[in-house]
């Protein structure tokens, strides 16, 4: 398993990889299952708790050069599972839909609303392919995600590391193909 820490401390901008350990997992379980309410909205981080279900979680801790993410990882999401809002990421276009209004909220995030959707609406982070660990030939099911502010303080005080605001965790979770 040395191959992914690696791999990992090979890519730009990652400024330290690790693995979590076994009791590091079940707490950051604990900070992430709980519901985080965001005014009347709640956050729900199914994205770190897809990692958490796999063998093995590694962790990096990133600066600003790291790599942008594949696709949004931050969305609005209503009752019925539709997309209502999301993150927008460097050069996205979104497209304009007749019957359907485009709200931005500032440079980064969009809400779409065309009158029928948006009922008890939440905030989901969703997993996030991570492509470097998926194109190793042992690794199955990777998936990827970042910790919620109290995850993330959890993570770097386990690991001995500074509360650092220019750096970013990011947990990355696979399986061992047999």
């Amino acid at each position: 398993m040395d191959d992914v820490l690696r791999l990992l401390e090979s890519l730009k901008g990652v400024r330290k990889s690790f693995y979590l350990s076994d009791t590091m997992r079940a707490r950051l379980r604990d900070i992430e299952s709980e519901v985080h309410p965001f005014g009347p909205l709640v956050v729900r981080n199914e994205g770190v708790l897809e990692c958490l279900e796999r063998e093995r979680v590694a962790c990096i801790v990133k600066d600003t050069s790291f790599r942008p993410p594949p696709h949004a990882t931050v969305m609005l999401i209503d009752e019925d599972g539709v997309v209502i809002g999301r993150e927008l990421l460097k050069g996205d276009v979104v497209r304009e839909e007749p019957g359907r209004k485009t709200l931005y909220l500032g440079k980064d995030f969009v809400i779409f609303h065309d009158g029928r959707s948006g009922r008890n609406a939440r905030f989901v982070l969703p997993p996030v392919p991570f492509a470097e660990v998926e194109a190793l030939p042992f690794a199955d099911r990777v998936v990827s995600s970042s910790p919620s502010t109290a995850g993330d303080l959890h993570v770097r005080r386990s690991a001995g590391l500074d509360d650092d605001p220019k750096l970013a965790t990011v947990l990355i979770g696979f399986d061992i193909r047999r």
